[in-house]
């Protein structure tokens, strides 16, 4: 069956990383193994106030697919090393590869995510 599927009122809203270092956004988790039957992925919209962040962090068995809608910002590697990125356009981070989205820009940051097999979100 196919589902259109409204991410503020149908989805699983998380805060995730309330910490003091800025590790923070909201997440609406539309898609996953509980939320809508998915067989293989796992999906939603994550969204970074000005300045916020994500923790450094993996999907040890997931690869990921990331679009911008709104905002602008960078993605931090390993290493240090930043790339950034522009509304409409995609990331691609291979399994296990790890990560951090940074907000450095003025206006709330609204990031796709789609990544599969399933794995859980980051804790922080």
């Amino acid at each position: 069956m196919i589902r259109v599927i409204d991410p503020f009122a149908q989805a699983h809203p998380t805060w995730l990383g309330l910490d003091d270092a800025g590790h923070r956004r909201k997440v609406f988790k539309v898609v996953d193994q509980h939320l809508n039957d998915s067989e293989f992925l796992v999906g939603g919209l994550t969204i970074f106030e000005p300045g916020e962040a994500s923790s450094l962090h993996d999907h040890p068995d997931s690869e990921e697919i990331n679009f911008i809608v709104r905002g602008s910002g960078e993605v931090v590697s390993e290493d240090g090393h930043r790339t950034p990125f522009e509304p409409h356009t995609f990331m691609f981070i291979p399994k296990g590869v790890k990560h951090q989205h940074v907000n450095t820009g003025r206006e709330p940051l609204w990031l796709v995510f789609i990544y599969g097999p399933h794995g859980e979100l980051p804790t922080t």
